[in-house]
């Protein structure tokens, strides 16, 4: 579990203001309860999901591209996500399991989810991933782009749309006939959640799954869980997963 004691200060800083949150953490890693659902809804064993986790890490040059980059990442005046969070982790195992040749995310930012997708994509040896984001600079260090953390060399098979999802998605979802993998990470208020989900779950694959970056803020997933009655369907460190069964 080479992640888990990547950025070792900030994950004991908060454990030490969430004590009983930390304990619980460390009950279900050692229960491996995250990587026995995502098997579940993959199709392959929990230790496969486990073994994907620490791939980024040992991957050097992705590994040495974080690193290069966590001082300005931390730096940030919005806190945005752990670079080595197991949230993030848990998107790059799924994308590694499936291989998808398709996935489509909303909300770019600096970038940390894409990457970690693009790396999947790259070890699975095929997929392409569509982002569609906001260039809102509030979100990015000065004088940087967005999506700035992607490496160059992970980039080829990533197309960005820049622009409102409400005016992209319905788009992008009719043109692409092989998505996949549905990845929410925009605005996370419950109509907008609600709106992207039921935008894009018609056109998700039979067996694909729909994710849901911040599903705690709100009811939105659980709500869209019961209306499509997925019978896979769970949050895990703060991210939806539901597989859309066969029709």
């Amino acid at each position: 579990m080479k992640w888990l004691f990547q950025n070792v200060g900030g994950r004991v800083t908060h454990a030490l203001k969430h004590p009983g949150y930390a304990l619980n953490t460390l009950i279900r890693e050692l229960a491996l309860s995250d990587e026995r659902f995502l098997a579940q809804i993959t199709g392959i064993s929990a230790r496969q999901i486990r073994s994907f986790l620490d791939e980024p890490i040992k991957t050097v040059e992705f590994a040495d591209h974080l690193r290069s980059t966590a001082e300005q990442f931390r730096a940030l005046s919005i806190k945005s996500a752990d670079l080595y969070a197991k949230k993030v982790l848990n998107q790059y195992a799924v994308v590694r399991a499936l291989k998808p040749q398709c996935i489509v995310e909303t909300g770019i930012a600096n970038g940390v989810s894409s990457s970690y997708i693009l790396l999947a994509l790259h070890k699975n040896g095929h997929g392409r991933l569509h982002s569609i984001g906001l260039g809102d600079p509030i979100f990015l260090p000065p004088g940087k782009d967005l999506g700035w953390l992607v490496p160059d060399w992970l980039r080829s098979p990533w197309q960005t749309h820049l622009g409102d999802a409400r005016e992209i998605l319905p788009r992008l979802a009719v043109q692409l006939t092989d998505m996949s993998i549905f990845v929410h990470d925009s605005l996370h208020t419950y109509d907008h959640m609600m709106w992207e989900f039921k935008t894009a779950y018609p056109h998700l694959q039979t067996g694909g799954l729909l994710l849901a970056d911040d599903a705690l803020w709100n009811e939105a997933f659980n709500d869209f869980v019961r209306d499509v009655n997925a019978s896979q369907a769970q949050i895990l460190r703060g991210v939806g997963f539901l597989r859309k069964p066969p029709t």
